[in-house]
């Protein structure tokens, strides 16, 4: 997938901070024409979900798992040190179970990776599991948090097991505002299920015809829900392209769904198209090539 390739070249820079590499340089973050690969934001301005792991990896305090290493690191690119934060990890199973969870109190020093040792992953967890990240201030506030989804050491690229989650429907809320000239709409998402939520996306249309209202700047988004989580993403857009009084967030996602609700001036409803059952039509010109 984009997000986690996009993620892990941006984290493995993080890994080492600035030795030996100081950048990195993407290439064809947006493309002119139709693409399924590699961009940030697509042609007609749709961002991608590579699109929110390069911003979750690039945050100023980021908490993340090193790939290579299996070790658990802070990020601080500030010019002072995160004092007395605390890590929380949380392994989960396939089948949404918790595996292992563990805290670890940390000070991150200025502009600095801190290397907090190995993930412990249980010997009894499933083919494919999950690894959440959170990294709390002093207060008990949230300053990053991290979702992974690995498989086990022996396969390491057999992901096939994702197929077996179960659809998770979430329950969701929406408001609309106007704000310094814009339009903003807040969607609160919540998983009341005991499976993992697996990349919730949201897209904002247009109620009458189905359209997407773009560019949108959501402030998330291919957001994964554990059991029990919720989570409010921001989607912003200028008030004049709300062109007609009402609006529309459809939700999808790998295993997800979405109970439909409506609110002044904004309702929620599940992506059909989006489902693994359903083959939208695409209004694409096609032919049919023969084999010799």
């Amino acid at each position: 997938m984009n997000y986690e390739a996009y993620r892990a070249m941006y984290e493995g820079r993080n890994a080492q901070m600035f030795h030996p590499a100081t950048a990195v340089i993407t290439w064809m973050s947006n493309p002119a024409q139709p693409s399924f690969v590699w961009q940030l934001y697509h042609y007609d301005l749709e961002p991608n979900a590579s699109l929110f792991a390069v911003k979750h990896a690039n945050e100023l305090v980021h908490i993340q798992f090193n790939e290579a290493t299996g070790e658990l690191q802070v990020i601080n690119n500030l010019p002072e040190a995160v004092n007395s934060a605390v890590v929380h990890v949380s392994v989960y199973n396939l089948d949404g179970t918790v595996a292992a969870t563990h805290d670890t109190p940390v000070t991150a020093p200025a502009s600095a990776t801190t290397t907090l040792g190995p993930v412990e992953i249980p010997a009894s967890v499933s083919a494919v599991y999950f690894i959440k990240l959170d990294l709390d201030d002093a207060e008990g506030k949230p300053i990053s948090s991290n979702f992974y989804w690995h498989a086990a050491a022996d396969q390491p690229d057999d992901f096939t097991s994702l197929n077996k989650l179960p659809m998770v429907t979430l329950d969701a809320k929406a408001e609309r505002s106007f704000v310094d000239g814009q339009q903003v709409v807040t969607v609160t998402l919540h998983n009341p299920t005991k499976s993992i939520a697996l990349m919730a996306h949201l897209q904002l249309r247009y109620t009458s015809s189905g359209d997407r209202i773009l560019p949108v700047f959501p402030s998330d988004n291919y957001i994964s829900l554990v059991p029990g989580e919720t989570r409010a993403i921001t989607l912003t857009a200028t008030q004049g392209d709300f062109i007609t009084p009402d609006a529309q967030v459809l939700v999808d996602g790998w295993n997800v769904s979405v109970a439909s609700g409506s609110a002044k001036g904004v309702s929620i409803a599940p992506n059909v198209d989006a489902q693994p059952d359903h083959s939208p039509t695409t209004g694409l010109p096609y032919q049919t090539v023969g084999l010799r």
